[in-house]
């Protein structure tokens, strides 16, 4: 179901002015490094209740710790490259959601791994104690040197916890990684697909087949069959061995983590308990229909003025999109118990009029009057040139007021005739200071009369009623957007 694609639109940056000292530079650059090496990581994506999607979401810092403590407000949408206003609804953490998640453990048992063994097997276990019984979870073994082996199948925690301790290192030479994690990808393939699959590879990066294809080829197999890949990489004398892990990951929309040392390997471990326990589920409100078609779904995390942007997920809307939360259904039971009981007192009303009709008529059967026509509803109307009698015409006067950001309640009026330039540029005839704005961003034309709102091209584009558009017929009290920043159009005709 998911694909990679470019990262949605970031805030643009400019300098302008040289760090007067060393050591704020130096704050800088650790800060911005720090802030960097934060991963965000969708996972997957489910649609139990749409248009509500849930977003299964992994938060880490540079160390693979989790990050944790924040609200459903810190969460933001991104649809197509669009941010989407106000769209999450609620940010729980898994082991608050009841739901069941299924692991199996590959661990490397080569002579390599002397050193470490006892670290692994304390991992192992911690894997296994970490997993909520209550959620009927099943955990499972793989070890690998020179063969793949299941030394626990797919089964209660507990008993992987006991095929742990008989983890032994094999002193073969040729190592064959690729083949246990196949194989645990197929003892997870059998679990339930909506529930949540996890394969934690524990390895030097090393294997008989060191073809990077051969990585992403089993890293989206395991995409595919909903299995996510966490890798620990333990090569402190050859780091760079590990670059093929990250494939692995990466193709699975799984984690990373490196052990520097081997008291470290057991703590990686830890921390991917943490993150089962501590990923975030977040539903957002989606808002479109049923769509086959290919959309892209990214989250930013916006918190004590920090920002992380998720890898980006392509996913169909699926069909069952029509659904309503289940905790709304009782108004729309209501709602249709009023209606239907509103029709049957209009039906009874008619019914008694017309016997009232025909009594008066047999007693005056004088013409009846005309009825009188019903009025229109009062329609918007659009802006329109006024005649100035003398065959010519002169557009209504029109203008933008923003509403919110930092121009909150500024008027802006648009040029008598001809076009309007929006943008952040010092040249445009409306300048706005919004850095998710172009320099030239919009323009405003006058044709027959009306006021036509026109996209130059922008990063951001023009958004009305939450909808993207390339153009749109101004009508008096229209809202649009303009980056992050909210206007309304007036007019006088």
């Amino acid at each position: 179901m998911n694909r990679y694609g470019k990262v949605g639109p970031k805030p643009k940056t400019k300098i302008s002015r040289l760090i007067p000292s060393l050591a704020a530079l130096a704050a800088l650059l650790i800060a911005g490094s720090a802030l960097a090496a934060d991963k965000l990581k969708i996972e997957r994506i489910t649609w139990q209740k749409s248009p509500y999607a849930r977003q299964y979401l992994s938060y880490i810092d540079s160390d693979g710790k989790v990050l944790t403590g924040r609200a459903n407000t810190d969460f933001k949408l991104s649809l197509d490259a669009m941010e989407q206003p106000d769209r999450s609804l609620t940010a729980v953490t898994f082991d608050t959601t009841g739901e069941t998640i299924h692991v199996v453990a590959v661990v490397q048992v080569s002579g390599a791994m002397q050193e470490v063994l006892e670290e692994i097997k304390r991992g192992v276990r911690s894997l296994a104690d970490g997993l909520d019984p209550k959620t009927k979870p099943k955990m499972g073994v793989v070890a690998f040197s020179t063969e793949a082996k299941a030394i626990s199948e797919m089964a209660n925690p507990g008993d992987a916890e006991s095929a742990a301790g008989t983890l032994a290192v094999d002193e073969g030479v040729e190592i064959h990684m690729l083949d246990a994690v196949r194989k645990a990808v197929d003892m997870l393939a059998t679990a339930p697909k909506t529930d949540r699959k996890l394969v934690v590879l524990f390895s030097d990066g090393i294997d008989a087949n060191m073809e990077r294809k051969a990585f992403t080829a089993i890293g989206k197999r395991a995409q595919e069959t909903g299995v996510v890949i966490d890798t620990i990489g333990f090569a402190p004398y050859e780091p760079g061995k590990l670059k093929n892990l990250s494939e692995l990951s990466k193709q699975s929309n799984g984690t990373e983590r490196q052990a520097k040392s081997a008291s470290d390997v057991s703590a990686q471990f830890l921390s991917i308990v943490d993150e089962i326990r501590k990923q975030y589920v977040v539903t957002f409100l989606i808002p479109l229909k049923e769509d086959p078609k290919d959309h892209t779904f990214q989250v930013i995390v916006e918190a004590s003025g920090r920002s992380a942007y998720s890898n980006v997920v392509v996913s169909p809307i699926p069909k069952h999109v029509i659904v309503p939360p289940s905790t709304t259904r009782w108004w729309l039971w209501i709602s249709i118990g009023v209606g239907v009981l509103l029709i049957g007192l209009l039906i009874a009303w008619l019914i008694f009029r017309e016997k009232e009709e025909e009594v008066d008529e047999e007693e005056e059967p004088e013409q009846a009057p005309l009825a009188a026509p019903v009025a229109s509803a009062p329609q918007k109307q659009r802006t329109m040139a006024l005649d100035l009698g003398s065959g010519g015409k002169m557009p209504a006067v029109g203008w933008i007021v923003a509403i919110g950001g930092k121009h909150n309640m500024t008027t802006f009026k648009f040029k008598g005739g001809g076009r309007t330039l929006i943008g952040t540029e010092a040249g445009a005839d409306i300048v706005i200071d919004d850095q998710f704005m172009s320099a030239q961003h919009c323009e405003v034309r006058v044709e027959n009369g009306n006021f036509k709102l026109i996209d130059l091209g922008s990063t951001n584009g023009i958004l009305v009623n939450d909808k993207k558009v390339q153009s749109h017929e101004l009508v008096d009290n229209d809202t649009f957007r303009l980056g992050r920043t909210e206007f309304k159009f007036k007019s006088i005709s």
